[in-house]
């Protein structure tokens, strides 16, 4: 089948992620894949895959590019037409729609829709959505099984809801003691020294100041530990720093630029912490980090809890002193037999669970459902 994406980008993202991944192990269909914006890490990522991708370069005062996408769309003649993310299941199912194209899937990737985190464009789009998706799309997939009560709000179509979770290559993330190594020296930090990670870019959503505030609380106790807070606007972000030193964490974290080698990173530290208050869905740092066998500290928000289940621990969001005992609790159990269980069976819940196999198959069975019942 010729599978075309429409996507708002191809920059780092999530979303952009999966459908990478889905370009790269799906090998029973020829794909597609349109950005309704510019290029980014993924255009070239996706393009070397010998996948054939456009570029719209769309804005607000371009209209006349989406009667391009529905040319475009109508030269290509796909047997299943897949959006991904809000703007895109409106502007390319619009376009599928008036191109004669009716095996049309949505794809959803947020969970989040309170106004005053949403965009209030967002939220106006999704009030659209949830009109058209009674008769545009022929089936939703969602990314979190708790969004399937927040799309029922908003009275999404629920019948032609589906979920599907990210999926993970356990061959590429997978522990390995020569990258631990290599991140230790890196950060000059020895193997003795319990190392917290947080990779995530700075956002309100990502609430860092959870976690600031939490590894306060411990280093008042005088435990021994090292953090390192990796991802966009970390490295040299000055609110980032004025709240270190007034903390009088300097000497217990360490600020890092976006870490293109997330084996590395999740192999030389000890434990992942997500500290979100929202805006997640399912988060893969979660699942990267478990695939390695660092186990996982994570606030309760949207699939987090689900993903980690009783390999890690969950807590309440916006919850300083809750995060920081369970922070400690790891930090205890570091070295142990009982630790050593818990990597292993982290890895293996998502190699049971969310492997790359198993969502290219979901996707496939999805895929040949649309295009049989159209046929």
């Amino acid at each position: 089948m010729k599978i075309v994406h429409i996507i708002n980008s191809l920059g780092q993202g999530g979303s952009e992620n999966t459908l990478f991944k889905l370009c790269k192990y799906d090998s029973l269909n020829k794909h597609f894949v349109i950005s309704l914006t510019g290029t980014g890490a993924y255009y070239y990522l996706i393009k070397n895959l010998g996948v054939k991708v456009y570029c719209l370069n769309l804005n607000f005062f371009s209209i006349y590019k989406f009667f391009y996408l529905i040319k475009l769309l109508r030269n290509i003649k796909p047997d299943i037409l897949q959006t991904w993310l809000f703007h895109s299941d409106l502007i390319g199912g619009l376009a599928g729609w008036f191109a004669g194209i009716r095996n049309i899937i949505w794809n959803i990737r947020s969970s989040n829709l309170e106004l005053g985190k949403a965009k209030l464009t967002t939220i106006l789009i999704i009030k659209i959505l949830s009109k058209l998706s009674y008769f545009i799309p022929a089936k939703i997939i969602i990314a979190s099984k708790k969004a399937k009560n927040v799309y029922k709000d908003e009275k999404y179509d629920t019948k032609k809801l589906k979920f599907i979770p990210n999926g993970y290559d356990l061959s590429i993330l997978k522990p390995n003691q020569l990258e631990r190594l290599k991140f230790r020296k890196k950060i000059k930090v020895n193997l003795k020294t319990p190392v917290i990670g947080c990779i995530a870019r700075y956002a309100p959503e990502k609430d860092h100041l959870n976690l600031l505030y939490a590894l306060s609380e411990i280093r008042l106790k005088n435990i021994n530990f090292y953090c390192i807070l990796a991802g966009s606007n970390i490295n040299k972000n000055q609110e980032l720093i004025y709240k270190i030193k007034k903390l009088k964490l300097n000497n217990n974290i360490r600020l890092l630029k976006s870490q293109k080698n997330i084996s590395e990173i999740m192999n030389g530290i000890d434990v992942h912490v997500l500290s979100s208050s929202y805006g997640e869905a399912f988060p893969n740092i979660v699942s990267e980090a478990m695939a390695i066998g660092t186990p996982c500290v994570v606030t309760n928000v949207a699939d987090a809890g689900c993903i980690v289940n009783k390999t890690g621990w969950v807590v309440p969001i916006k919850n300083p002193n809750k995060l920081a005992i369970a922070i400690e609790t790891v930090l205890s159990e570091i070295g142990t037999k009982d630790w050593i269980i818990r990597c292993n069976s982290s890895r293996e819940r998502i190699k049971i669970n969310y492997s790359i196999n198993k969502m290219i198959k979901a996707y496939n069975i999805e895929w040949n459902k649309v295009y049989n019942k159209n046929v």
